[in-house]
């Protein structure tokens, strides 16, 4: 029973991670650099499953008024940039993919 009531607490913050946090996003927003080794283990290993063999270039933890909102991840393959935007729970929120020659540096949001 315990069980059961702490895979629906994660699962209702993984929900409000990935629809409720994004509303205020701009607002009071700030982006760290960390380290794979710096995400959580549900983070982590989220991104590694997406990146596979390929090399990630920069992690960032995105917080909105203090509080940790997501992890994006970015690395290339192919020719293309790859942005991976991960709840601090582990689910994978958006992917994102650009031509490696794309200049502009215009957010698909």
């Amino acid at each position: 029973m315990k069980q059961r009531h702490w895979m629906l607490v994660a699962v209702v913050a993984c929900l409000y991670a990935a629809f409720v946090i994004p509303t205020f996003a701009g607002k009071g927003e700030t982006e760290k650099n960390v380290t794979l080794d710096q995400v959580p283990a549900a983070v982590k290993a989220t991104i590694l499953k997406q990146a596979g063999d390929n090399k990630i270039e920069e992690i960032e933890e995105v917080s909105v008024n203090g509080k940790v909102v997501c992890y994006e991840a970015e690395w290339k393959t192919d020719g293309k940039e790859i942005e991976i935007k991960v709840a601090p729970c582990g689910k994978l929120l958006k992917k994102e993919i650009e031509d490696d020659d794309d200049d502009d540096d215009d957010d698909d949001d």
